[in-house]
């Protein structure tokens, strides 16, 4: 049978969670291409106390009595926006609808919807943290560049425009599914479904942007009504530890 202690305990760790993701969340509310944390919390599942039809003081009772653990994270999954906010740099990409960037990480191909792509010293398209575009494109030093819409990469040369490389991006059967690898990269899980890659525009994918970032998934004004709402969740659980604790030191104080 479960005790009072242990149910508000798993109330505090359940609610400790929540409010994990939430802070995430603020902490990340200007981070480009940031997918939102959303979490779900359910009732554990139930034991039989007292099975039906059990006589009590000369009455049988037809219905049975269960009772369960608490709470419990049963979700917590990226939610991602389509919003779009400028920069001054070209080499930033966004993506206008559904689609992720690929690019090459240490553990294989990741998937990203921040595009704060650079230029680096090999003319190749990488990430702030080293993580190249895939599949990999090459711009001479130097030269100006352009990304169109459907991801053609043209060079300004001095033989006039040269088209250096095709950007592809994935579409992701099930978005919400993807694991969160640090670093705004995600990988794939059996929830998430094998990506499709395509050109973008097409599948069912949004059309490039450059010189331009998706924004973070983050709503700071629902994220403070959820966080004032684990914050009490939080507090009266830590209330029924104290409840608990009281009426074990009342009962151990009787005297027979």
């Amino acid at each position: 049978m479960f005790t009072v202690l242990g149910i508000g305990a798993n109330g505090l760790n359940t609610q400790s969670e929540v409010l994990n993701a939430i802070a995430s969340n603020i902490a990340n509310a200007n981070t480009p291409g940031y997918g939102s944390r959303e979490t779900a919390v359910a009732a554990t599942g139930n034991s039989l106390v007292r099975p039906a039809g059990v006589t009590l003081m000369g009455q049988t009772l037809n219905a049975g009595l269960t009772l369960n653990a608490g709470a419990a994270l049963v979700g917590d999954t990226p939610v991602f926006s389509n919003g779009i906010q400028p920069t001054n740099t070209p080499s930033n990409l966004a993506i206008q609808g559904d689609g992720f960037f690929m690019v090459s990480a240490p553990g294989g191909i990741a998937f990203t919807r921040a595009g704060m792509f650079q230029i680096d010293s090999g003319g190749e398209l990488v990430l702030p943290g080293g993580a190249k575009l895939y599949p990999p494109i090459n711009v001479p030093l130097g030269e100006r560049f352009s990304v169109s819409a459907n991801g053609v990469v043209t060079v300004s040369g001095a033989n006039g425009p040269q088209v250096v490389g095709q950007v592809k991006i994935a579409s992701i059967p099930n978005p919400q599914g993807l694991v969160a690898l640090g670093n705004n990269l995600y990988g794939l899980s059996a929830n998430s479904g094998q990506p499709t890659v395509t050109t973008p525009g097409q599948n069912g994918t949004g059309t490039l942007t450059s010189s331009a970032l998706n924004q973070s998934a983050t709503s700071l004004s629902q994220n403070l009504v959820d966080l004032v709402q684990a914050e009490t969740a939080y507090s009266v659980n830590a209330k029924v530890l104290t409840v608990g604790q009281q009426v074990i030191q009342s009962t151990t104080n009787l005297q027979v």
